[in-house]
């Protein structure tokens, strides 16, 4: 039997995250069975467990960054955008990848599936390129995402007493003269949403290694940690994710949302019957209606097919692109770049 329902995967997540809670290790491979046999492994079950299990990624919040200079901020068209130079900031912080590290581990005993900072960043010197290449600009943060796809990223922010009195953090913070003041938080965000889905901080920690002292920290607390996100992710199987979706007309495009579609509704009306009946039940609030332009907000969409594979964004997105185009002959782009959201502009044939 193929099909593996919410409510199962849901009862196995929460029984994951007890475990977890209690310190307990489950070991072995979800995808346990298959016995190096892949017929054998494709001919089996969808494991609802594999393919919905919040995919991690660790990366240093915007106050690390400050500390190390790496953050600046840029004006375009008046507007201040936020520049966060990550590769800057590996080169500085010769505990960045310690510390990570640590904490990567912590996820993979309890078999969360992980995106490397570091190697998704060497991603990203292609893609980059290649953006450049077509007159996009883009934030590293978008970049590093769209990239690595994570659900739930992980931001750390740490300091001490030392590199407060200096005014930032260098190398010679290694030296272990002495006890420091060591702050650290590290906050799990939908990175969808970019909502807080659970927090672990600490303050005034006397150690004499920062990396040491916050590693031996976040590992008594990771186990609630751990727990809190497996609760938020298994609501998201429940009640789906949390998207925004905006149909634009394009500028000189001579149709209008309010004209009469070959469908005799007009476009508008059957773009809001669409995101009426392809949502969880229907979940979805119209936020800006107008000839040019619908936008909606708090979409929930289903992230797990009946047969347990995986189904997210880029699936709906592709969907209602493909209805726009079949059901009402429309040329449809999709321009959308942040994870969690869709925008699909309609242009002349």
């Amino acid at each position: 039997m193929k099909k593996t329902t919410f409510l199962s995967v849901v009862a196995l997540l929460m029984g994951a995250a007890v475990m977890t809670s209690c310190g307990g290790n489950s070991g072995g491979n979800l995808a346990e069975g298959a016995s190096g046999d892949m017929d054998a492994y494709e001919n089996s079950d969808v494991n609802g467990i594999e393919q919905a299990r919040p995919q991690i990624m660790v990366i240093p919040g915007d106050q690390t960054l400050q500390n190390f200079q790496c953050l600046t901020t840029k004006k375009v068209d008046g507007r201040n955008f936020v520049m966060r130079d990550y590769q800057s900031y590996l080169l500085k912080d010769d505990r960045a990848k310690r510390i990570i590290s640590a904490i990567q581990n912590d996820f993979n005993d309890q078999n969360f599936p992980l995106n490397d900072f570091e190697q998704t960043l060497k991603q990203l010197d292609t893609q980059e390129a290649l953006d450049m290449a077509d007159g996009l600009e883009k934030d590293a943060k978008t970049m590093l995402l769209t990239v690595a796809q994570p659900d739930i990223i992980l931001e750390l922010n740490y300091d001490t007493s030392r590199d407060k009195s200096t005014g930032s953090i260098t190398r010679r913070n290694n030296n272990n003269n002495g006890e420091k003041n060591i702050s650290y938080t590290l906050s799990a965000l939908d990175a969808y949403t970019n909502k807080v889905v659970a927090t672990m901080t600490s303050s005034n920690i006397k150690g004499e290694s920062t990396t040491e002292t916050i590693q031996e920290d976040i590992k008594q607390n990771m186990p609630k940690f751990q727990a809190d996100i497996v609760k938020y992710f298994s609501d998201i199987l429940t009640r789906g994710r949390d998207i925004t979706v905006r149909v634009a007309v394009a500028q000189g495009c001579n149709i209008s949302l309010s004209d009469t579609s070959i469908e005799g509704d007009t476009y508008a009306d059957w773009i809001v019957d669409y995101i009426k009946t392809h949502t969880v039940k229907g979940a979805y609030k119209l936020q800006r209606n107008t000839n040019n332009e619908l936008y909606f907000v708090n979409c929930r969409i289903r992230l797990v097919n009946e047969d347990g594979t995986q189904y997210g964004v880029y699936d709906w997105t592709r969907d209602l692109a493909k209805s726009l185009r079949r059901d009402l002959g429309l040329k449809v782009t999709n321009k959308a770049q942040g994870l969690g959201e869709v925008l699909l502009v309609i242009e002349n044939q």
